[in-house]
C-alpha cells in the first residue's frame, strides 16, 4: 500500500510570492497539506509516512487541510483523505499535478496520451498514470 500511496502523492511546494505588476496574473499558491510545518511530500517527491501518520490519527489537523479521515480500500484501512485542488486538470505527467496525471484506462500503454490529476490522496482504485505524455500500464491498488 506504501508504493501506490507513492504513486498517488507527489511533491508539494508551498511558495510565497511578492506582489506582481498589475499586467502579470499572480501564480497560484499552492496549500499546505502536513502538520506542524512538516510537509506531506518531501522535497524529493517522497511521501513521509509520519505526516501521513499524525494527520490520519489527529483528525481535527486533517479537517485543516481540508481532508477528513475515512476507511480506504478493501481492509477499511483508516487514513487522511485530502481534496487536490488541481483536480480534473489536463496533464501530461505528474509533475504538472499535486496528485498524479491519470488516464481513465483507454489510452493504449505505452502511446502519447493526456490525462487529468487525481481528485485526492486516497490511493485505492484502478487506474492508469500518465508519464511524460505516454501512458502507462493500468494499475490497481487495494
Amino acid at each position: 500500500m506504501l508504493r501506490s500511496l507513492l504513486f498517488v502523492l507527489v511533491a508539494l511546494a508551498a511558495a510565497c510570492s511578492a506582489p506582481v505588476a498589475d499586467e502579470a496574473k499572480a501564480p497560484e499558491q499552492t496549500p499546505f497539506i502536513g502538520i506542524d510545518g512538516k510537509p506531506l511530500i518531501t522535497a524529493d517527491g517522497m511521501l513521509d509516512n509520519s505526516v501521513l501518520e499524525a494527520l490520519t490519527a489527529n483528525p481535527a489537523a486533517c479537517a485543516k487541510t481540508g481532508g477528513e479521515v475515512r476507511p480506504v480500500c478493501l481492509r477499511g484501512t483508516p487514513m487522511c483523505v485530502v481534496p487536490f485542488p488541481d483536480a480534473g486538470k489536463v496533464c501530461s505527467d505528474s509533475s504538472e499535478c499535486m496528485g498524479t496525471c491519470r488516464g481513465d484506462g483507454s489510452a493504449q500503454p505505452e502511446k502519447p496520451a493526456t490525462g487529468i490529476c487525481s481528485r485526492n490522496s486516497d490511493p485505492c482504485g484502478c487506474f492508469q498514470i500518465i508519464e511524460k505524455g505516454i501512458a502507462q500500464y493500468m494499475l490497481c491498488a487495494d
